[in-house]
């Protein structure tokens, strides 16, 4: 019973962010691969300011301004960098933002990372917190089957499908980058405001590539821009990752091989999705 909820609270908290992370890399077809950074820089955020202020409400207000300026930031850089270059500046920021926090010890302590982080008033229950978690993942599931119907939704699809076209129809490709940025970077708020505070601690080794494969696997698997897809694939390929655990092998090898079967996993999924990951310009 303990697993069970276990795998419903992890699967609750890492749909936010994947589900966002679709919106931008699945629906609109932007090769945005810093989705771990917007997390950690959330996450240290967030908590570093709840132990200096002991305060929640001005912490969740401080990580959320800290979502919205690193999102406007990589926007920015989607907006002014196309194709693989934007991927490989995207994966340098993120190992940049992780080196930091690797580094500056006296402010994150960097590799012990910080220990005995509280849950807010009313969560220290697993139960309630694996509820609480799974209404924010049913909130943001409705929300973001709402925006992938809405104006955003078509309008990525279309600067995705043929650019110069959308623009000449009228489809401003700053607003929608900025939108669909913004609701990403509100999906790794969530999932970051939660993770740390189940398991109790914060340590960048939780934000390091191997979360990034997971995240693009989760897309892929799931169909690229389907949210019903990708919550499918979330949930299945959660219930792998933690299955592995009970694998009878060295502890040294877990991590590698679990990292060896998601990399296999998503290259067969990139050669099944091939098509809807890399489609042909539409000609006018």
């Amino acid at each position: 019973m303990n697993y069970l909820l276990h795998l419903l609270t992890m699967t609750a908290i890492q749909l936010p962010s994947v589900l966002g992370y679709n919106l931008v890399f699945g629906r609109g077809k932007i090769l945005h691969f810093g989705p771990m950074g917007v997390s950690l820089v959330v996450s240290y955020a967030i908590f570093l300011m709840q132990k200096g202020s002991g305060s929640f409400t001005l912490a969740l207000l401080v990580g959320l301004l800290t979502a919205v300026v690193i999102s406007l930031f990589f926007a920015w850089l989607a907006l002014r960098l196309e194709g693989d270059a934007l991927g490989i500046l995207t994966i340098a920021v993120h190992l940049s933002l992780l080196a930091v926090v690797f580094n500056w010890s006296s402010l994150t302590r960097g590799a012990l990372g910080l220990a005995q982080i509280p849950r807010m008033s009313g969560l220290s229950n697993p139960s309630v917190f694996a509820l609480f978690s799974l209404l924010i993942a049913a909130l943001w599931t409705v929300l973001m089957m709402r925006i992938d119907r809405s104006s955003v939704g078509r309008s990525l699809s279309a600067l995705a499908e043929n650019q110069s076209h959308a623009e000449s129809l009228g489809v401003s490709r700053v607003r929608t980058y900025v939108l669909a940025f913004l609701v990403a970077g509100l999906g790794s708020f969530l999932s970051s405001a939660l993770f740390p505070q189940y398991i109790g601690l914060l340590h960048p080794n939780d934000y390091v590539f191997s979360g990034l494969v997971f995240y693009v696997m989760c897309v892929v698997a799931g169909k690229p821009g389907s949210v019903l897809g990708v919550m499918l694939s979330t949930i299945l390929l959660s219930i792998l990752k933690e299955g592995l655990r009970f694998v009878p092998l060295p502890y040294g090898l877990i991590g590698p091989m679990r990292l060896l079967l998601f990399g296999v996993i998503l290259m067969v999924a990139v050669w099944y999705r091939r098509k809807e990951l890399f489609p042909m310009q539409r000609s006018i």
